[in-house]
């Protein structure tokens, strides 16, 4: 796992905000162990789910997203490329363009740093960056006013599982205006940011 900068005295640590906060080595150890135990158990059951129940979920949730934000010309709207099983938007990133949405997709363009983001439409040229998860090769920069963020997943407060490497906690954390969130998977407790919006 991945985590943010350490510089460990006297039970505090500085976070990648700047900020000195309290230390537990032993608890976060015992969460990262958690954590990482909750991945593997999420991930192999999401990529264990029959093609059928994938799709009937995608469709399901793509037309959640869609009532819930009612995308319009205001919307710049952040979404993700599936990986690891992860839920496919793609039919309701074409439906948002089509009623003249922006769709942006987000691209690590520097390791343990917050996320860019790409413009895509369905003509969009694509290239494989880390981990080869595909994303645009046009680098010209969006920012989104709402976010779906990718997840393993999540509990009944709102606080998401993510892969572990803090990508969307420090962008989120980052943005001067705070856009919409949301996403929706299954998740046992966790302790990452809290997101304002489930679907």
């Amino acid at each position: 796992m991945t985590s943010s900068p350490t510089c460990y005295r006297d039970g505090f640590k500085e976070s990648w905000r700047g900020e000195l906060v309290e230390y537990d080595a032993a608890a976060a150890k015992d969460v990262a162990v958690w954590r990482k135990a909750q991945r593997q158990r999420l991930l192999a059951w999401r990529q264990a789910l029959p093609n059928e129940q994938r799709l009937a979920d995608a469709n399901d949730v793509c037309a959640q997203l869609f009532d819930r934000i009612r995308p319009t010309n205001e919307h710049v709207i952040s979404t993700y490329w599936p990986f690891k099983g992860e839920m496919d938007l793609r039919p309701f990133m074409r439906a948002a363009i089509e009623f003249g949405a922006t769709i942006a997709l987000p691209v690590v363009e520097t390791r343990n740093a917050p996320l860019a983001f790409r413009r895509w439409t369905p003509e969009t040229q694509m290239e494989r960056g880390i981990w080869g998860i595909l994303q645009p090769t046009d680098a010209t920069p969006v920012v989104p006013n709402v976010v779906i963020a990718p997840l393993v997943g999540f509990d009944d407060n709102g606080f998401r599982l993510g892969h572990g490497g803090g990508y969307y906690d420090r962008t989120l954390a980052n943005m001067t205006e705070q856009p919409q969130k949301n996403w929706r998977w299954l998740a046992r407790p966790t302790h990452q940011i809290n997101l304002s919006t489930a679907t």
